[in-house]
């Protein structure tokens, strides 16, 4: 998560990461989100705020 977010010039605290619909913790590894060869994680910008 955080070589991705360093490689993108983005802020952690700005992005989050979901595998299958469930959010991912930085703790996280792959054997314990039960990830299989192909799969894919998911990123999302942060947004804060809507109201027009």
């Amino acid at each position: 998560m955080k070589a991705y977010c360093e490689r993108q010039g983005l802020s952690i605290r700005q992005i989050r990461f979901r595998f299958d619909g469930q959010p991912i913790n930085e703790t996280d590894t792959p054997a314990q989100l039960e990830m299989e060869d192909e799969d894919t994680i998911d990123v999302f910008q942060q947004q804060t705020g809507g109201a027009c």
